[in-house]
């Protein structure tokens, strides 16, 4: 971990400024906060958020890709997303059973990476100063952000393993991937175990998944990258050969979660946060 306080990218906060000013923030009190934020550097593997480490406090991240981790209990835990520049992450907590204030998530950098540090206290103090409509304004738009994941990630769990893969490596495109020539190239380096936690399976199974979308001309590697070619089809994202009605149903549901993450981000985008 290495601190750049001097460290100023005027870009890397553009994002962050049109997401808090949809949320009807004024627009001193986020040049106040983004003015007091501290700059941290991680080399890869670096653990970014964990229990006992940047307790208080909650990063935007400026440039690099990070995984964020749950939990599971016996030290282990399984990684939920892996967010790249422009999202927020570490605030979410949790009160357990004797009341005490847990870390829900955990976050590893997946690359040299460099995250925007924010005082969770400071931030408490400049909301507190907002008339109440404008913090009615920031929990509808929380509570649309926690909704719309709370069904999408209730819905992955109830399509096959295919269908789940299609989703969230879609996913990652439209998050963490640039357009060539050829498709859209994943740019950070995502290994098989990191996709197996994402959608629940082995990674055997996820090398056989994956070897179906090569030998179907949807997925190519490049070094370490994934390259979703021209053929992958983010309309229609099911790749299951069978053609009986029975095997349509997937299909509907997955159609349903595109179209319904599409839907909401139309209706209320908020900012772009990370589990």
């Amino acid at each position: 971990m290495k601190p750049n306080p001097g460290r100023q990218n005027g870009d890397a906060f553009a994002i962050l400024r049109g997401s808090l000013s949809r949320l009807n923030l004024p627009a001193d009190l986020v040049n106040e906060l983004i003015e007091r934020h501290i700059s941290v550097s991680y080399e890869k593997g670096a653990w970014a958020f964990c229990e006992g480490n940047t307790d208080g406090m909650v990063a935007y991240i400026m440039s690099g890709y990070v995984n964020a981790y749950c939990p599971v209990g016996d030290g282990n835990r399984t990684l939920v997303r892996m967010s790249g520049p422009g999202e927020v992450i570490g605030y979410p907590d949790y009160v357990d059973e004797r009341g005490r204030t847990a870390r829900l998530f955990e976050a590893q950098a997946a690359s040299k990476c460099t995250l925007a540090l924010f005082s969770r206290d400071h931030l408490e103090r400049l909301l507190a100063r907002l008339p109440i409509d404008r913090l009615i304004t920031i929990l509808t738009a929380l509570n649309t952000f926690w909704s719309k994941n709370l069904w999408f990630f209730t819905t992955l769990l109830s399509l096959p393993l295919l269908d789940r893969l299609t989703i969230v490596m879609s996913d990652l495109a439209k998050r963490v991937g640039v357009r060539d020539s050829l498709g859209i190239v994943l740019i950070p380096e995502i290994y098989h175990d990191d996709l197996a936690e994402m959608i629940g399976c082995s990674r055997p199974m996820i090398s056989r998944l994956i070897g179906q979308m090569v030998e179907s001309g949807l997925l190519a590697r490049r070094g370490k990258q994934y390259v979703l070619l021209k053929k992958w089809d983010f309309d229609n994202n099911s790749r299951t050969p069978e053609k009986s009605r029975d095997a349509q149903k997937p299909v509907r549901r997955l159609d349903s979660v595109l179209l319904g993450r599409s839907s909401a981000s139309r209706y209320q985008r908020a900012p772009q946060i990370a589990l």
